[in-house]
């Protein structure tokens, strides 16, 4: 006896009775209402709901606020014998992930550019750094400011990660100044390395 293919089976029938489906798809259709009026910015869940409850339909509010510029921390430097501030490359100084935006400066100034005893602390490290790697380029202090760059909108194709110089950015990227050093260090560290050769 030849047995032929096997009988399709269908979906098993459910357990819960149909009352129950119909309960639990209305209330996800007054859910989804719910996250969507909040969403629009109605206001009835905040008179309406208990907090607990509102938390619930604030999904669509997780990132109301979206950055509309990338930041770039940027370092310039105090040159003893021009007597002006210049931009110097910071990236030799901090070699981990040294060629993209996750560098160990990029970290410290993105969680500690409030802070002046960090500020402090890196104007120290990168003069120090910088002079004994450049020693025909002395600094006496640091500039330790951001740029904040136009990320395009939606939609739109956004450029890779290129480093450029300062000067090559429009004046329309706006620069934001976190630390200088000050007048007097810069002086003292100036005249120490010119006492020193």
């Amino acid at each position: 006896m030849e047995r032929g293919p096997p009988e399709p089976v269908g979906p098993a029938p459910s357990r819960a009775p149909r009352w129950l489906w119909r309960s639990a798809a209305a209330l996800a259709g007054l859910y989804l209402l719910g996250v969507w009026l909040d969403a629009a910015g109605a206001s009835f869940a905040e008179r309406a709901l208990p907090r607990p409850a509102r938390f619930f339909l604030q999904v669509a509010e997780l990132f109301p606020h979206a950055a509309r510029d990338a930041i770039e921390w940027r370092a310039r430097g105090w040159l003893c014998t021009a007597r002006r501030f210049e931009e110097i490359d910071v990236r030799p100084l901090f070699r981990i992930r040294s060629g993209d935006k996750e560098n160990r400066f990029g970290r410290a100034m993105f969680f500690y550019h409030r802070e002046r005893r960090v500020m402090e602390a890196l104007d120290e490290y990168i003069t120090r750094e910088h002079n004994r790697l450049h020693p025909d380029e002395r600094i006496g202090g640091v500039m330790l400011l951001s740029l904040r760059l136009p990320i395009p909108p939606p939609g739109q194709a956004g450029s890779r990660y290129v480093r450029r110089p300062i000067a090559d950015y429009p004046s329309t990227v706006e620069r934001r100044y976190w630390y200088v050093a000050d007048t007097d260090l810069r002086q003292s560290r100036c005249a120490e390395d010119a006492g020193d050769r």
